[in-house]
């Protein structure tokens, strides 16, 4: 197993930005990724062919969620613990402060 980094998601996935994955893994379509330091995250090699895998065989955004909770599930499995979504939790968290500093500076994003 190995974990790959965004230029490698990228490329595997064929996604064109960051903002491409973050975006699909809002929407239940990519597994969130795994803390490797303080500040950098990667995605297990077999989460990503798995879900690519998927995509080529035609299934639709549904089963690929119902893949993608299956992932998340198996990656918990060893603790026996059930996932916790702490990752989309502190990008809320981001997101709303950054919400906040817009709203207070006046700057608008494009």
């Amino acid at each position: 197993m190995s974990i790959l980094r965004m230029p490698a998601i990228k490329a595997e996935t064929g996604h064109s930005s960051h903002a491409s994955i973050y975006n699909a893994i809002h929407a239940g379509l990519f597994t969130m990724p795994v803390r490797i330091g303080e500040r950098s995250v990667g995605w297990p090699s077999e989460e990503v062919q798995a879900i690519n895998a998927a995509r080529i065989a035609g299934q639709t955004d549904e089963q690929i969620r119902e893949l993608v909770n299956t992932l998340h599930t198996a990656r918990c499995a060893a603790t026996g613990e059930p996932f916790k979504p702490t990752w989309l939790d502190r990008s809320a968290q981001v997101k709303k402060q950054a919400a906040k500093r817009v709203k207070r500076t006046g700057l608008a994003t494009a």
